[in-house]
């Protein structure tokens, strides 16, 4: 009887999701010198089957920060092709950042990984391009909401820096000990990034934020 290799490929594309949502946790939690046995117990599977979908730690690792770094840059894009303003868009981008959407053990780990020896200096210099092409998503952002008006006049580079770096940080709040940040608290971030004349409407969740 034929293999069905469309099934196949779909239950083998779920296992591998499967590893990486379980990696992701096992290692924000303990760290990226982490064991393969600690990856399998947390995806549920021997350890024998993790190695018929990656060849080492390393991999998964990699394979973790790479899907993290992939899915950021997708809601970047679609923020861009949103219409509207670039407040409004920057809106969307911040609320991925919520408790629920957002995932702050991916992050996590891209922070662990790139300060440790685990990962050789090319493979960090890969994890740094991508961020690079993420943060240039940002700028153009930045750029765009200046000539609307509905961004502050100053240097993009730094402006698309610091909002990146505040909005991915909001996914930490909780596991920093503060409470977790609320669509209030994205309020208040756009505001910063306003014009100073300009009062920033309420933060309302709508469908579309909910969406993934």
């Amino acid at each position: 009887m034929p293999r069905n290799t469309e099934r196949d490929q779909q239950q083998r594309e779920e296992r591998r999701k499967q590893i990486l949502d379980a990696a992701a946790r096992v290692f924000a939690r303990r760290g990226v010198l982490t064991k393969m046995a600690d990856i399998a117990a947390g995806a549920g599977m021997s350890h024998g089957h993790l190695y018929n979908h990656f060849a080492s730690k390393e991999e998964i690792l990699l394979a973790v920060i790479e899907r993290g770094q992939l899915i950021y840059g997708t809601i970047l894009r679609r923020a861009l092709a949103m219409p509207g303003t670039a407040a409004e868009k920057f809106r969307y981008i911040a609320v991925r950042s919520l408790p629920g959407v957002g995932d702050p053990d991916i992050y996590l780990v891209l922070l662990q990984a790139v300060f440790t020896d685990v990962l050789t200096g090319e493979e960090k210099r890969t994890i740094l391009e991508r961020a690079g092409h993420n943060l240039a998503l940002l700028i153009e952002l930045i750029e765009e909401g200046q000539q609307d008006g509905t961004v502050m006049e100053g240097d993009p580079v730094q402006l698309a820096t610091l909002f990146g770096t505040l909005i991915q940080n909001l996914m930490l709040l909780e596991m920093r000990g503060y409470a977790p940040a609320t669509p209030e608290t994205i309020s208040l971030l756009l505001t910063m990034l306003a014009p100073k004349q300009e009062a920033e409407a309420p933060c309302v969740v709508g469908s579309w934020e909910k969406e993934g």
